[in-house]
């Protein structure tokens, strides 16, 4: 079995496998990425776009908070320091925390 794209240590990223894993890996990606996105535009359909705009830069920085107690709860202690993006921080967390 595979865990890691790479056996090189410094691009270990893991490899999920089975469905509900990748919905997981996505739903976790889409909650911190798109979400807050989704959310201004219906803020500025229903209000206005100076809520909207207050709404975005909000939830991004709830979304940001997010995702550093994601990183900081599942990636190994070298890694901590890689820059990595919101996808591989999901990938990482669901593989720690729900898919072995």
């Amino acid at each position: 079995m595979k865990f890691f794209k790479d056996e090189n240590e410094a691009n270990m990223t893991p490899v999920i496998e089975g469905a509900r894993c990748k919905v997981l890996v996505y739903s976790v990606f889409f909650t911190l990425v798109i979400l807050p996105i989704l959310v201004g535009l219906y803020v500025w359909y229903f209000y206005d776009i100076l809520f909207a705009i207050g709404a975005v830069l909000f939830l991004y920085i709830v979304s940001s908070i997010i995702g550093s107690k994601l990183r900081i709860s599942s990636l190994p202690f070298k890694l901590r320091e890689k820059s990595l993006s919101s996808l591989e921080i999901a990938r990482w967390y669901v593989h720690q925390h729900f898919c072995y």
